[in-house]
């Protein structure tokens, strides 16, 4: 058959390019199939312009909080006219090694349509040109992503909003801008369009910002967003949203108190949901609900021959590094006679605000809930690392949950600069079970961030062994 492929993939998201290109690599017959832009919400929508945009921001920050740093001059204000321009050509450079030309030099057969099953080896594509075709696949992999989730109860139909997929299509910073949702989107947006000169208000249903994360983060950073100037609206539902006059009119409440806001620009996230709907999944077989595609420890569907990755994945961490790690797993199951298994490691998580907020594994909660009394926590705030005083840098802190006697690493927190490569040297503690006592005795260069990870080890000894030989010789 002229359009039967080894492999077919539905989705040129992360997920999607690591199995395509590795199939390929392999010799394999593939055909990746994407409906929209290539490269992903990640690429087009999603870490690569946020990023860009944050990292604009920064220097807006830095130029206006110069004089904090002894430097004087004419710093009152900056022009971000050409923001936007340089966000989009970061996005089409790196999505250039990701498209159909890039691909099919790589081995890859392209289509661009919308992908839909007939049955569990059998896809319809209706082509962006109008064309449809039907392809044979022996194994299918569905790494379809994600998409902002809109309530439809608030009016929002009938209004020009901006979700994660159109507000870096802006072509200048709104004066007002107002976020629905504070998690990790939502608090990134808010500090980088602030800082930008947008007068930005969040609003949030959750009595804290990143309520995912520990009390002492979501402490620490609304009081970051508060002293640059940002209105915190928490613990507020949105009743109703208006526009006109080129205006948005958000009525908020509370338990206690409604408010109405007024902003030339809104943006939604409050979370995602998997694309799914128009797969037609129950013709193939597989199971599959609004969240996500049920899979096994091996990222294979209810359907043997029918695999899903990254964010479509039902029940899974909607992380570009996840969607990559779940692919290489399921790559190497396709590829070599034996199955692999999903990595169950601990997933490190980093917000990109300033400073940053990393981490993994169990909360304080979590792990007390878990092991009581066997837990030991350990605490130190940024004020004690000198390259943080010297940076001025001192908003934040380092949180180590363990195990009390033997030190294993259960999870960590860190809010500093580059809090997201600090991190990794406790996951990979954590994978290979090296103990918090161990990294006290790695040498850490000085004076650098990630020298306050040693300090925190010091604290198994100062708090957890030598009190307890005290006590033990106290009682002789």
């Amino acid at each position: 058959m002229e359009n039967k492929y080894q492999i077919i993939v539905i989705g040129a998201g992360s997920g999607g390019l690591v199995v395509a290109i590795g199939s390929a690599k392999a010799s394999k017959s593939v055909l990746l199939i994407e409906k929209g832009a290539y490269g992903g919400d990640c690429t087009n929508f999603g870490c690569i312009p946020s990023k860009s945009l944050i990292a604009s921001a920064d220097r807006a920050r830095a130029i206006l909080s110069a004089k904090e740093y002894g430097i004087t001059g004419d710093f009152s204000s900056v022009n971000t006219d050409q923001v936007f321009d340089r966000v989009q050509k970061i996005v089409k450079s790196i999505r250039s090694h990701e498209e159909p030309d890039a691909l099919g030099k790589m081995g890859v057969k392209t289509e661009n349509g919308a992908a839909s099953f007939i049955d569990a080896h059998r896809l319809e594509i209706n082509k962006t040109n109008g064309e449809k075709i039907t392809v044979f696949g022996e194994q299918i992999v569905i790494a379809t992503g994600s998409r902002a989730f809109i309530p439809r109860d608030l009016g929002l139909d009938n209004t020009p909003y901006l979700t994660n997929e159109t507000i870096f299509s802006l072509k200048t910073v709104p004066k007002s801008l107002c976020i629905l949702g504070a998690g990790p989107i939502g608090v990134e947006m808010a500090q980088a369009f602030s800082r930008l000169g947008s007068k930005v208000a969040l609003v949030h249903r959750h009595s804290h910002i990143l309520n995912r994360e520990e009390v002492e983060v979501q402490q620490t950073m609304e009081k970051v967003f508060l002293f640059e100037g940002m209105e915190l609206n928490l613990g507020f539902n949105t009743q109703k949203v208006s526009f006109a006059d080129e205006k948005f009119r958000l009525q908020i409440q509370s338990d206690v108190k409604k408010k109405e806001i007024i902003a030339d620009a809104l943006l939604v996230a409050v979370g995602r949901r998997a694309n799914v709907a128009t797969l037609n999944l129950e013709r193939a077989g597989v199971r599959a609900d609004e969240k996500g595609v049920f899979v096994d420890k091996y990222g294979r569907s209810s359907k043997k021959n029918i695999w899903a990755v990254g964010d479509v994945v039902r029940d899974g961490a909607n992380f570009t590094h996840v969607a990559e790690n779940q692919a290489r797993a399921v790559l190497t199951s396709l590829l070599l006679p034996w199955k692999t298994k999903i990595s169950k490691q601990a997933i490190p998580r980093v917000t990109f605000t300033d400073p940053e907020v990393a981490s993994f594994g169990l909360s304080e909660k979590q792990a007390t809930e878990k092991y009581g009394k066997k837990v030991a926590i350990y605490f130190i705030p940024n004020t004690s690392n000198d390259r943080a005083i010297t940076s001025g840098e001192t908003a934040g802190f380092v949180k180590v949950i363990t195990k009390k006697w033997s030190g294993k690493i259960l999870g960590g927190t860190i809010i500093s600069h580059a809090a997201g490569e600090m991190l990794m040297e406790l996951t990979l503690a954590a994978k290979e079970n090296i103990s918090i006592r161990k990294l006290a005795s790695l040498i850490h260069p000085y004076p650098t961030y990630s020298l306050i990870l040693r300090k925190v080890a010091d604290l198994w000894l100062s708090q957890t062994f030598l009190p307890a030989i005290q006590k033990v010789f106290r009682r002789k």
